[in-house]
């Protein structure tokens, strides 16, 4: 089951069998979205990602010489820009929509502090039979110098709105990556807090109440609240650049992940990883059932250790 997209806005249920209008959805082009942060804002984000004061300092400390935001940090304007559930062209029904996907793509390292312009826009919507896969890309600038800093693309499955004549592939979807067959060349596991998705949905700013509220959490068909799918992503793009760039965000260049289960907090994560030329496959499992919570995923540095690093807060097994 994959995890429900961010914004979880119960007064906005729609029909089932929800329709799909793929032109007038490609055609919206909707007002560019503002996001400013500081470094406590970044900062926060890591917290609520894992990261530790003993190994991850310049991603918590803001007079760290080498401060820099986390590049995952970026799903945070990317949130507040999607804007997707008001779209031209789309209907939806919140009950059946999963956040399916995720892509990053950094041009060049985030600033320790910004103003960013993020623009949305739906660029594909795949019939797949059983639901509709709605391609979202946003592009987000620094508002002050104009650089293009990163773009993310957003894979939203919702299920039974199939079958509505659309293509079934698109050549703008970012490919996944096949699990190799061998063992992993390195795992590294990491424990949840039980307040994690509490950190996370205040550093994130993603306040779907599915993460803190048992109620609704029940309402949802969970027995109590999950983990925010991107937060557990951040998890697993940390132990790849802990263990495998030397822990320097710098070389992080695209991140593509899909989402596959939900994580309770609490759990441990643990993430499998195979060395494959200029990138790292991997796949993240709970430790505690085995279950694969991130799936076909890789990420490209622009340099790869021979070997990972191990350190003491983030078992890694070789």
């Amino acid at each position: 089951m994959r995890h429900y997209i961010p914004e979880h806005r119960p007064s906005l249920f729609l029909k089932y069998n929800s329709k799909m209008d793929l032109s007038t959805a490609k055609a919206h082009i909707p007002a560019p979205e503002y996001f400013e942060y500081t470094s406590k804002e970044a900062i926060i984000y890591a917290l609520g990602v894992g990261a530790k004061t003993k190994t991850d300092l310049r991603y918590v400390y803001e007079m760290a010489e080498d401060f820099l935001p986390l590049p995952t940090f970026i799903v945070a304007p990317g949130l507040k820009a999607a804007g997707i559930m008001d779209w031209p062209g789309i209907e939806f029904d919140l009950a059946r929509i999963l956040h399916g996907e995720q892509y990053i793509e950094v041009c060049e390292p985030l600033p320790s502090e910004a103003k960013l312009r993020s623009e949305a826009r739906v660029v594909d919507i795949l019939d797949k039979g059983s639901g509709a896969l709605i391609l979202s890309e946003i592009t987000t600038y620094d508002d002050r110098t104009g650089k293009k800093l990163a773009m993310q693309q957003i894979g939203t499955f919702q299920v039974g709105s199939g079958k509505f004549g659309g293509p079934r592939t698109s050549p703008h979807e970012k490919p996944a990556a096949a699990v190799p067959s061998r063992q992993p060349d390195a795992v590294f596991e990491e424990k949840t807090s039980t307040e994690q998705a509490t950190l996370y949905r205040i550093g994130s700013g993603d306040l779907n109440p599915l993460h803190i509220d048992p109620m609704f959490a029940k309402m949802s068909g969970f027995e109590e609240p999950i983990l925010h799918g991107l937060c557990s992503m951040g998890f697993a793009a940390r132990h790849v650049i802990n263990g495998w760039a030397g822990n320097d965000a710098n070389r992080f260049k695209a991140l593509k992940v899909r989402f596959s289960s939900p994580v309770i907090p609490g759990q441990t994560l643990r993430t499998e990883t195979w060395k494959d030329g200029n990138r790292i496959i991997f796949q993240t499992k709970v430790k505690e059932t085995d279950k694969v919570v991130i799936s076909n995923a890789w990420m490209t540095l622009t340099e790869i250790a021979d070997s990972p690093t191990v350190t003491d807060r983030l078992q890694a097994k070789l």
